[in-house]
């Protein structure tokens, strides 16, 4: 794996970025590989790169950047059934999957694993005609990441997102959703305040939000959280998120499926691994061993 495009986000996270991708660069041309760099201006721009580099004789993209960006390369890699190697140096607001996978952004230690070159074939997701790498979700504070401005997140990083956060809760609360799905062969209707379909149990930070996921298991993982009858019950199974222990409460319907699909009379917006991905009916899949990626020993 002695050839690497780079893809990077300029704008993605804290402006503070630009030393440590040129170092990362500069570390990997000493190193003897061969390395070019892509900054990406523009939306699908990353996706058309990872297209690019499938087709031409690289052995490994390293994507710099947030979830978002993360997305885009993981769906021109699997949009071309490639084998190309998809490692993940963290640099964007959010990172859930490459914390997931436990990625240093340390330089020196990032070149370690990159020296060993250990990979593993991951499931992905697909919703609709679009794969994400870690999760679909739909309800208001599930699209804090989308919603949250661009500048902000530049210059406040993941604080950004607290602050919008902080902003969706009331709505999240106060106005559910009435959404259709179809579980055991049965048709279910109801109200819920916010849904994930996740690949892994990482989201939004949260490490236990789906306790049982894995990426490697051929099973998409599904939580609901429903309407409460109180306010204050709904505040206490938020703060259970950050043990796993919220799959155990009423409110909350959480299982595993291959497939499933989300109706509404709604216009219920669809947020695909932190960005907008249009809104319900979806229908969602797992597709396994779908990606190559980088991991540690």
């Amino acid at each position: 794996m002695n050839k690497i495009k780079i893809i990077n986000n300029p704008s993605s996270g804290a402006q503070t970025n630009k030393a440590q991708i040129d170092l990362l660069c500069s570390r990997l041309l000493d190193g003897g590989y061969t390395v070019n760099k892509f900054n990406t201006k523009g939306e699908k721009d990353a996706y058309n790169e990872a297209i690019k580099a499938c087709k031409e004789d690289w052995n490994m993209i390293i994507v710099c950047g947030g979830d978002g960006t993360v997305n885009e390369v993981a769906n021109g890699i699997a949009t071309m059934d490639s084998d190309i190697v998809l490692g993940i140096f963290s640099t964007g607001t959010v990172n859930d999957f490459g914390n997931y996978l436990n990625l240093p952004n340390d330089i020196d230690e990032f070149y370690e694993v990159i020296k060993k070159g250990i990979t593993k074939k991951i499931d992905l997701g697909l919703a609709s005609d679009r794969y994400f790498i870690n999760v679909a979700a739909c309800g208001n504070i599930a699209n804090v990441g989308h919603n949250t401005d661009k500048s902000l997140k530049a210059y406040f990083g993941r604080f950004a997102y607290i602050i919008q956060g902080v902003k969706e809760v009331p709505k999240t609360i106060t106005e559910p959703m009435k959404i259709s799905y179809e579980k055991n062969g049965k048709m279910i209707t109801e109200d819920v305040l916010i849904f994930f379909v996740s690949n892994s149990p990482s989201i939004g930070g949260f490490t236990k939000l789906a306790p049982e996921a894995a990426i490697d298991d051929g099973l998409l993982d599904v939580v609901i959280i429903k309407k409460g009858d109180r306010v204050v019950d709904i505040a206490k199974l938020f703060m259970k998120i950050l043990t796993g222990e919220h799959i155990q409460q009423n409110e909350v319907e959480y299982f595993q499926t291959k497939e499933i699909e989300f109706l509404s009379d709604e216009k219920i917006s669809v947020d695909i691994d932190g960005e907008f991905a249009g809104y319900l009916p979806k229908k969602f899949k797992i597709e396994k061993e779908k990606l190559n990626v980088l991991i540690k020993e």
